[in-house]
This record gives C-alpha cells, structure tokens and sequence, in this order.
C-alpha cells in the first residue's frame, strides 16, 4: 500500500505517518523503484491500535511500549499491569477534576451571593479553598 492508501484507511495525513515512522509506532517502509512509500498490511493495524490507545490515554511512548510487547511475545500481564496502571493515572485526575469543579461551583456562588444586583459589586474572593476540598 502507498502512503494514499494509509491515509485513506487510516484518517491520518501525511505529517503524523512521517512522525509515526520517527518514533518507531510504524517500521519505515521500503520504497518502490520509483521512490512511492510501500507499506504492508500490518502498518493499518499498527495505527489503528496506537489510536485507540491514544484516547485511552496513553502516551506515544507508551503505546511504542505496548507495541514492542505484542512483538516480543510476553504474555498479558505485562500489557495488563500497562493498562492498570493507567487506569489509577485515569482515577487520580478524575478526582482531580472533581475538586476543580468544586471549587469552581463556590466561586460561581460567592460571585452570585456576594456580588450585588446583576453581579456588580467589586469581585472579591473570600472563600477558603482548602476547607472545601476536604
């Protein structure tokens, strides 16, 4: 396959194959006689994987990782612990994100309790953001 038929089956342009290529996420292919990239079967499934890993939050390193793992053979543990301990990154920031709206809720109340007819008194922050975040 050239590098239209990547595209085309992968939705990705032209600048992400070349970076892929760079870092080790696809092998460089072998050219034709007249230059044209030529790629074989598995570059398709190569992509498809490290972009279903990218939304599952994994980095491009990452998923070079889990992508040598498949190569070498280990067995599932190794892919799984990977997976785990993503999922505890995925948790830490969740609850991170939930102490972020927290705080945000206060100030949308502090603003709408102290600020006056149509919100416009002098802003002043006053709350105390630790208190509310335990």
């Amino acid at each position: 396959m050239q590098t239209k038929d990547i595209m085309k089956l992968t939705g990705l342009d032209r600048e992400t194959l070349r970076f892929y290529e760079k870092k080790g996420i696809i092998t460089i292919p072998n050219r034709t006689a007249s230059g044209y990239r030529k790629y074989n079967d598995e570059v398709v499934e190569r992509i498809n994987f490290t972009l279903m890993a990218k939304e599952a939050g994994f980095t491009l390193g990452e998923i070079k990782e889990l992508l040598d793992l498949k190569e070498s053979g280990v067995s599932c543990k190794a892919g799984r612990d990977m997976a785990l301990e993503k999922m505890k990154e995925v948790d830490e920031r969740m609850q991170s994100l939930r102490n972020i709206k927290k705080v945000l809720k206060i100030f949308v109340r502090e603003c709408e309790e102290s600020g006056g007819p149509d919100l416009k008194k002098k802003c002043h922050l006053s709350f105390n953001v630790k208190k509310v975040l335990k």
